[in-house]
């Protein structure tokens, strides 16, 4: 056999064992792709999105107050003094201690042990303040099991970004409401296309990179201009930005920027005051 010969085996050989160890490798990665997906948005939600809640808090506790001087709607909740609430995203339960007491919340989730967690868990006592009317898999964009008018409020935060249809949950958050109901919502938005992060923040959603391991959420796609258009009758809404260190400083460089407000639907019987938090 030649050098050339000899030469050609070897390649072939070495090659062989790295196409072999390549492949082995993609079967595995596909095999448990689907677990690696849950397990790193686990430990995103449970943390980032945590320390973000933290961060988040004076402007979620200032919103909040809103409801503190509703007046349902329902006959019965009206009499006992307290709303019902749909929240879609309720992920670890951080907006639920500043919502009023003996609140009825409907609870909107991807997450299948949401009531497990809400009742059972380690936090559960921060949440008995509270009554639990119901507990919805899903994402809010399909709520056929919730009465059309039947709900005092609607919180989103930092959840639009990951619905299958904006303008689906938008419309499904407009026919629950009931006449003077309040919708109340943060979400982050999209820096300027023009700098580096919105161009990566473009890149990572459109590439689905960013939400086939966050929950489907969307870096790109700036919500108030769906708000804004949704059919509401009346929007009041402001932007701030956080400036804090996190645990994830990629992930809160691509999510820092945030658009808070509330909308009114119908005649509304109360004067709620502009947010200016700022």
């Amino acid at each position: 056999m030649s050098n050339s010969d000899l030469w050609m085996r070897d390649i072939i050989t070495s090659y062989g064992v790295v196409t072999f160890i390549f492949i082995l490798t993609v079967i595995w990665i596909h095999q448990r792709w689907s677990d690696l997906q849950r397990s790193i948005f686990k430990s995103y939600l449970t943390g980032f999105e945590v320390e973000c809640a933290e961060l988040t808090a004076p402007y979620r506790k200032h919103l909040f107050e809103l409801l503190e001087n509703m007046i349902s709607n329902d006959g019965l909740l009206r009499s006992m003094d307290c709303i019902r609430l749909l929240e879609i995203g309720v992920k670890t339960g951080e907006n639920i201690p500043f919502y009023p007491d003996n609140t009825h919340l409907i609870g909107v989730d991807r997450n299948v042990r949401l009531a497990e967690y809400l009742m059972k868990g380690s936090r559960s006592w921060q949440f008995s303040h509270i009554i639990i009317e119901r507990l919805i898999v899903g994402d809010g964009s399909h709520l056929e099991d919730v009465p059309t008018g039947c709900v005092d409020a609607v919180v989103t935060t930092r959840s639009l970004c990951s619905v299958t249809s904006i303008e689906s949950t938008l419309r499904e958050i407009l026919r629950v409401l009931s006449r003077g109901g309040l919708y109340l919502f943060i979400e982050h938005v999209p820096e300027s296309e023009r700098t580096f992060v919105g161009w990566l923040q473009k890149v990572l959603s459109q590439s689905r990179i960013w939400p086939s391991f966050f929950g489907g959420c969307h870096l790109d796609v700036n919500l108030i201009g769906y708000i804004k258009n949704a059919g509401f009758e009346r929007v009041t809404w402001d932007t701030f930005t956080l400036d804090s260190d996190t645990s994830l400083s990629f992930h809160f460089t691509l999510t820092r920027h945030h658009v808070i407000g509330n909308k009114n639907i119908h005649n509304i019987s109360k004067v709620y005051l502009p947010i200016s938090i700022l």
